[in-house]
């Protein structure tokens, strides 16, 4: 019995020191290991510290950890597990239409994903063979793609265990996620996604990444070629220095990802 009750403090004791996104995934990963009547004994000791804590908090094993002040939503995460990803996408062929042209869909041509210090951690060209793409002059233009770029590439099977691997216990910043995603063809119910789109809109619709970094930064980022390295790295930028900022500032709002504010005043940049 003593040994158990050391166990159970020493298990309580480590829980008070560590970020709630740290005790979930240890937690996680343990309780897979565990027999039921394990299990059980950790019920019985979590219901314990529990009565123990609202009713004697004097004599509780684990004492509440103060509160930052300043701390919203994202706070769960420790800062080496917020990235940001940005995917540039190509026209992959698969048919013709009735008037003789390409018929396409947009498929992920390249991606890359930035650290919370907005440095690339992870960057990959995706394999596409040239007969395979269409480009017209515009695109061409937006992107410097060539038919040959992607000859080279990595296959987008592998891409996708990558990203995977990399958005295992992460918090994924993006903006209009939805097209990167079916780009990928990946799921984002699948992981911890924050689309800035949930906060910077009109009343006509969500902002664009070249619009909210003219306002914020004045910089033109897509003035020339797009480039996903500088997008990932300003999607972050903006949701540290932007988001997270004009969150803390608001007591109301800092635990909900979205917002009721309507951003019109930021001017469209074509």
């Amino acid at each position: 019995m003593m040994y158990t009750t050391l166990i159970q403090e020493a298990i309580m004791n480590w829980a008070a020191t560590v970020s709630e996104f740290e005790l979930v995934g240890y937690i996680k990963a343990v309780l897979e290991e565990f027999r039921e009547s394990e299990l059980q004994m950790v019920r019985s000791t979590l219901t314990f510290e529990a009565r123990l804590s609202i009713l004697h908090p004097e004599k509780a094993v684990s004492r509440p950890r103060p509160v930052p002040a300043e701390v919203g939503w994202w706070s769960a995460y420790p800062k080496e597990a917020i990235i940001a990803m940005d995917c540039e996408m190509v026209s992959a062929i698969i048919g013709q239409k009735n008037n003789g042209k390409p018929r396409c869909v947009q498929k992920a041509a390249k991606v890359s994903i930035a650290s919370y210090e907005r440095e690339i951690i992870y960057k990959r060209t995706i394999y596409h063979e040239p007969k395979s793409i269409y480009l017209t002059p515009i695109a061409k233009k937006l992107t410097g793609f060539s038919t040959q770029d992607f000859v080279t590439g990595t296959p987008v099977n592998v891409v996708q265990d990558e990203i995977r691997e990399l958005f295992k216990g992460k918090l994924v910043v993006m903006i209009g996620c939805g097209s990167d995603f079916n780009a990928l063809q990946m799921n984002k119910g699948n992981y911890d996604v924050f689309d800035l789109h949930e906060y910077f809109r009109k009343e006509s619709g969500p902002i664009g990444l070249r619009s909210l970094v003219m306002h914020y930064f004045h910089v033109d980022i897509q003035k020339g070629i797009h480039d996903p390295d500088v997008d990932s790295m300003y999607t972050m930028r903006l949701f540290t220095e932007v988001y997270m900022k004009e969150k803390l500032q608001n007591p109301t709002e800092k635990n909900l990802r979205g917002s009721s504010r309507l951003f019109n005043e930021i001017p469209t940049v074509k």
